[in-house]
């Protein structure tokens, strides 16, 4: 039997399940609705029901319920805003790659501030769901540098600056429960450098060319996945 997975961030199971327009139309495209099929509905943060929904019908009955544990620890990026259709390129790819956070910064130089904090999250649902990632990513609306440090540095111990000119070498344990911070592609202006230095955000080489946001919140990503599987 076919299967699916959607996510509904407030579902109640006591509620009579039926796919919405949005939901046929997508199980259409992936040619399933056709045929009897199980729907894993999740709500991003752990519970999930699973439906028996049969051939060209809308409505499933309600089949099994379960819990999933949440592993501790954090895989986020701290990026200033791509341009165009790269910030849903970056939104995607890192979902799949399993990053836990997207925190994005309005910096000085950056060259694009406008931000949809809806658009983005319905992304990272479609990229969990295209990849079955159980837990949503978390994704905040933009920023400055100096109210995300001081919001939350508190909350987590390990920051590190991605910079192609960095004191230090790519190190396995940098990767573990940490924020990497991106840069905007104009570069850091003199105010925002100190405030690093202020709050000893170790910079960090990962090589000597210079990266794209997307490449580099990609890269790190990856990096993350590579050291925590």
């Amino acid at each position: 039997m076919e299967e699916t997975i959607l996510f509904r961030k407030t579902w109640d199971p006591e509620n009579e399940f039926s796919l919405n327009r949005d939901e046929i139309s997508h199980l259409k495209a992936l040619r399933i609705y056709s045929e009897k099929k199980l729907v894993r509905v999740l709500n991003g943060n752990g519970l999930e029901w699973i439906y028996e929904v049969d051939a060209n019908t809308n409505r499933g009955i309600l089949k099994e319920s379960k819990t999933h544990s949440k592993q501790n620890g954090i895989s986020g990026i701290a990026t200033a805003i791509p341009k165009g259709n790269r910030l849903e390129w970056l939104l995607q790819k890192g979902t799949e790659l399993g990053l836990t956070h997207f925190y994005f910064l309005n910096f000085e130089q950056s060259d694009r501030k406008d931000f949809n904090l809806e658009r983005a999250q319905k992304i990272t649902e479609e990229a969990a769901a295209q990849s079955k990632r159980i837990f949503l990513p978390e994704v905040f609306a933009p920023v400055s540098l100096k109210d995300f440090l001081k919001t939350y540095q508190e909350e987590h111990d390990s920051y590190f600056l991605m910079d192609p000119k960095g004191e230090s070498k790519l190190k396995p344990e940098y990767f573990r429960n940490s924020i990497w911070i991106i840069g905007p592609e104009g570069g850091f202006r003199t105010k925002e450098t100190d405030l690093l230095k202020e709050k000893k955000v170790l910079s960090v080489r990962a090589g000597d060319s210079i990266l794209r946001i997307e490449t580099a919140g990609v890269f790190a990503a990856s990096m993350f996945r590579y050291f925590t599987c």
